[in-house]
């Protein structure tokens, strides 16, 4: 379904799942927001996952967010939008706080993240963004690129009003269930945007970065 990493529920990466887990125990958010939904299989997996949770989710393809609407039709915890991820993600940031956002919206040129981020940075509301297909530095571990720019650190520095701090998932931390995904392996990025970072620090799954170190670092 040309997807890189073969679809599934975060791309059948379990190791992902109990990061997001970790996220959602620590923050106790409101509600979970899902950017770029495709045919809904993450979708799925958060509502099922968290159902005391309002699960929002949108796509910018009218067949995309058609067929996940209609998969999930019966789903009472889930909303599905045909628009563009930055209005959904700066109306949810109004109603709901704190919520915790999935950002994966991305397929050929369509790439919002800087606009989705943006959004939360000056939202109205605490958030934990969480960043699909970014770059950790790990070898063996892809990351997407678009118009020869990295989703990795260098994208956030972009970004005025986002913390200092932030995280990347670590591949070298103990995980109950091996990870049998089969497709393309990628990390995230997470940010704690108006909250403290320090139970972020406290999963041993994460590691921790400064924006300003790694910008030095590169520009050195």
């Amino acid at each position: 379904m040309r997807l890189s990493d073969g679809g599934g529920p975060f791309g059948f990466d379990i190791h992902l799942a109990l990061l997001f887990d970790d996220i959602v125990a620590v923050y106790r958010p409101s509600a979970i927001v899902e950017t770029g939904s495709y045919l809904g299989d993450t979708t799925a997996y958060l509502a099922n996952a968290y159902p005391s949770l309002p699960v929002i989710t949108c796509d910018v393809d009218p067949s995309h967010a058609g067929y996940t609407a209609a998969r999930l039709r019966h789903a009472d915890n889930v909303a599905v939008h045909h628009a563009d991820s930055p209005t959904v993600v700066a109306e949810a940031s109004r109603e709901h706080a704190p919520a915790v956002y999935f950002l994966d919206a991305h397929w050929g040129e369509q790439w919002p993240l800087a606009r989705e981020l943006a959004e939360l940075a000056n939202g109205p509301g605490p958030a934990v963004a969480v960043i699909h297909d970014f770059d950790i530095g790990y070898p063996g571990f892809g990351y997407d690129v678009y118009d020869g720019v990295p989703c990795g650190p260098g994208i956030l520095t972009g970004v005025p009003g986002l913390p200092d701090v932030y995280f990347t998932s670590n591949p070298e931390a103990t995980y109950p269930l091996p990870c049998l995904q089969t497709g393309r392996r990628t990390g995230v990025g997470v940010i704690p945007i108006g909250l403290p970072a320090e139970p972020l620090a406290g999963i041993p799954r994460l590691r921790q970065h400064s924006r300003t170190a790694t910008t030095s670092a590169v520009t050195s």
